[in-house]
């Protein structure tokens, strides 16, 4: 699958800061979509409902997680990025 970044992504991942650990997790579960790879169950990994229904979410870890979309072109888009606070 082709990875692709949201505008509001960009401006999301330039505002935060994330630990080490969160961003090796970042850099993982990418990957993972990347290769098709179902998510670790550690990473929560779930549908989402509102406003962003057509939306998943997986957690870095603490209250990091990232908002994505998988559509029908073989694309994983990323929406978001922050905490619960910031993105709800």
């Amino acid at each position: 699958m082709r990875i692709r970044r949201h505008k509001k992504f960009l401006k999301d991942f330039r505002d935060i800061k994330l630990s080490d650990s969160q961003f090796e997790k970042f850099v993982y579960y990418i990957n993972a979509l990347r290769e098709d790879i179902k998510l670790p169950p550690e990473s929560k990994d779930h549908a989402l409902s509102g406003n962003y229904k057509d939306c998943r979410e997986f957690h870095l870890g603490g209250d990091m997680l990232i908002i994505y979309i998988e559509n029908s072109e073989d694309e994983v888009i990323l929406m978001r990025i922050g905490t619960h606070s910031q993105l709800f």
